[in-house]
């Protein structure tokens, strides 16, 4: 650990100072491929979150982690109300707190924003990696908000043979903003925009949604449309799937049973789970077999978890005590 003044100070990170730090997309899949494969070996401690949920489809959750291996520990406290557009405010917010793992205390206070709409994308991409199938070459692509934006800036990173994301969103200025935004970066993948879940769903050999996280699923997904051998990543749950699809599926996979049962008693997932193949970091760390045959349908659902968050925020406040950044309060 860098020592600094412990217990007298404490250091407080921006998001633009945690941009600053200067971790780029290639460090966060390697990052949270480290979390994942810790988590898999069961080398870590991170108690299932506790929340509140103060309106109807919001979460306000407490997601602490403890990874020895990288020497991360600390707490992220976020936040999700999905009618924050209504303010001109991204649906997500959060911030993180550090600890020095010698003494317990604080040893930093940093945006939870940036590093929650890197790491979710994350590790939609590391799954794929041992999900989907190699000769992949069209995502269908749910949702095209912050998560939206950042799996399509992601994934053409680890799927090879990707030619084409399909976009959809029920604000057709949003999609055509992450298009005019990300086409550029992406010259070899075409960005194509969606009028329907159908077109976008229809024929993508990887789907991922990444919309609202509903209490009561409202599913406009019809088990039909999905592609034989599909890889399915639904980061909001099953807000848009039928449970049909859920069933059938040939390996259903999660990051967290003990999160999913947390989420189960507080009121979502309303048909339970079916059942659970792995942990996805299981599979990560080489405990559990991934896809095995081209036409297996594979569901991976993600919701987020401590380890990764506390893992790369502990980076960023290594390569900021390295480079000046941020201010120090008084404790």
């Amino acid at each position: 650990m860098v020592k600094r003044n412990v217990g007298k100070e404490i250091l407080y990170l921006t998001q633009d100072k945690v941009i600053e730090a200067g971790i780029n997309d290639d460090d966060i899949l390697q990052l949270v491929k480290a979390a994942l494969t810790e988590h898999g070996s069961k080398k870590y401690e991170m108690p299932s979150k506790i929340g509140l949920h103060p309106r109807e489809n919001t979460l306000m959750h407490a997601m602490p982690g403890w990874v020895p291996a990288y020497d991360a520990c600390g707490i992220k406290w976020a936040e999700c109300f999905p009618d924050n557009y209504k303010y001109n405010l991204p649906q997500t917010s959060g911030l993180m707190i550090l600890n020095c793992s010698e003494t317990g205390w604080p040893i930093c206070i940093l945006d939870a924003i940036w590093i929650t709409a890197k790491r979710t994308p994350a590790v939609t991409a590391v799954a794929c990696e041992y999900l989907a199938r190699k000769d992949s070459e069209i995502v269908g692509m749910i949702g095209a908000g912050i998560q939206g934006r950042e799996h399509v800036n992601l994934l053409p990173k680890v799927i090879p043979n990707l030619k084409k994301i399909k976009i959809y969103d029920r604000f057709e200025e949003s999609i055509s903003k992450l298009i005019s935004d990300l086409q550029p970066k992406h010259p070899n993948v075409e960005l194509i925009p969606c009028k329907s879940f159908e077109e976008t769903v229809r024929g993508s050999d990887v789907v991922v949604s990444a919309t609202a996280i509903l209490s009561k699923p409202e599913p406009q997904i019809k088990d039909e449309w999905i592609k034989e051998g599909a890889f399915i990543a639904p980061v909001d749950f099953d807000s848009l799937w039928e449970w049909k699809t859920f069933k059938r599926a040939d390996k259903f996979l999660v990051d967290s049973l003990d999160e999913m049962n947390y989420f189960m008693g507080v009121g979502y997932l309303a048909n339970g789970l079916p059942d659970i193949h792995a942990e996805i970091g299981e599979v990560v760390a080489g405990l559990k077999v991934g896809r095995e045959t081209d036409d297996e349908l594979i569901i991976d659902m993600n919701i987020g978890m401590g380890v990764e968050d506390v893992v790369i925020g502990k980076k960023i406040y290594d390569l900021a005590i390295e480079k000046g950044l941020g201010l120090s309060l008084p404790l």
